[in-house]
């Protein structure tokens, strides 16, 4: 297991600090999904827990890496999973009696927690005082995806270390070597995850790709025979929220057509359906159907027990009076 070339600075980075004595006890870091920072703290993690560390790079040898490299370390504590919607008080004092415990092997010990938001307040005030004052040789990572500042007094409490995409041609040339496509849809899959090279492999590599060329296909051709209705059984067949942005980032790509952004355009690998809705609707009709289907997205997400099928249905009919496929001579 390697670390990825854009997670090797902030490694040393980090990894310096320690070896310096200047590291704070707790740092929250602050990034989007898809760029791999689980793995970046693992990394930390594991040169932390190393017996003979050499340099900025653990030994892989002793018997502190043999039982990161298994999963199996007793001081390395991954507090939250992938099954935990919230977390609370109670698993707080869990993490307490494991950290004022000894070490088990005699070393550092580890506090992972991956993803903030989980925490509640009650937990987040609990934890507080266990930051205040750690005892020695206990080290806490923490992760904001939404890098908002909602809990201004956990953040005073850590160094927060600011984790950023890579530059997109240093994703591009990553996704080259990972994967078989070409470079239109690499870029078009790394647009639509806001620049995370780990998100755009993985869709790309999904079906949910193959779904999406579909749905533009069935798309474009109810623009040329003027009945959206045709794409009803594709929204409403599954992950409708997500066929609601590819509409969204199509009518965004259109808007940005007539403004000759065309650098900037999200689905490289649609520029004919792009123009085609340039040419023919006025932006205040795309940009009508942008908020429209915002709202359509909205209502589906946040409003319980909604049918599915009569919102979607609703929906293409207003956007087929919002376009009134009127197409230009």
């Amino acid at each position: 297991m390697k670390l990825y070339p854009w997670l090797i600075k902030p490694y040393n980075n980090i990894i310096r600090q320690y070896q310096t004595k200047k590291a704070h006890h707790a740092i929250l870091i602050k990034t989007q999904k898809g760029i791999g920072v689980s793995l970046l703290i693992w990394f930390i993690g594991k040169w932390l827990l190393c017996l003979k560390p050499v340099g900025i790079d653990f030994c892989n040898k002793c018997h502190g890496c043999k039982l990161m490299s298994s999963n199996n370390h007793p001081d390395w504590h991954d507090c939250i999973t992938e099954k935990n919607h919230i977390f609370g008080v109670e698993d707080i004092r869990i993490i307490n009696e494991k950290i004022f415990k000894c070490s088990q092997q005699g070393g550092s010990k580890i506090i992972f927690i991956s993803d903030t938001e989980k925490l509640t307040e009650s937990a987040i005030n609990a934890f507080l005082k266990t930051l205040e004052e750690p005892p020695k040789k206990t080290w806490f990572f923490l992760v904001n995806y939404k890098n908002l500042d909602l809990h201004s007094t956990l953040n005073s409490r850590c160094l927060v270390y600011k984790l950023f995409i890579p530059q997109e041609k240093d994703s591009l040339n990553w996704l080259e070597k990972e994967i078989n496509k070409n470079n239109k849809s690499n870029l078009t899959a790394l647009r639509i995850y806001q620049g995370s090279p780990l998100s755009a492999k993985k869709f790309i590599n999904s079906n949910k790709w193959i779904d999406r060329i579909n749905f533009y296909k069935y798309l474009y051709d109810a623009f040329i025979n003027k009945n959206l209705l045709k794409i009803l059984p594709l929204l409403n067949e599954k992950n409708s929220a997500i066929k609601i942005d590819w509409i969204c980032f199509l009518l965004f790509d259109s808007i940005k057509f007539r403004f000759n952004e065309k650098n900037n355009l999200t689905n490289i690998d649609q520029i004919e359906l792009i123009k085609f809705l340039s040419d023919n609707y006025q932006n205040i009709i795309l940009d009508t159907s942008i908020r429209t289907w915002m709202h359509c997205k909205y209502r589906l997400l946040n409003i319980s027990g909604i049918n599915y099928e009569l919102l979607l249905l609703e929906q293409l009919l207003k956007w087929e009076k919002i376009l009134n496929f009127v197409l230009k001579n």
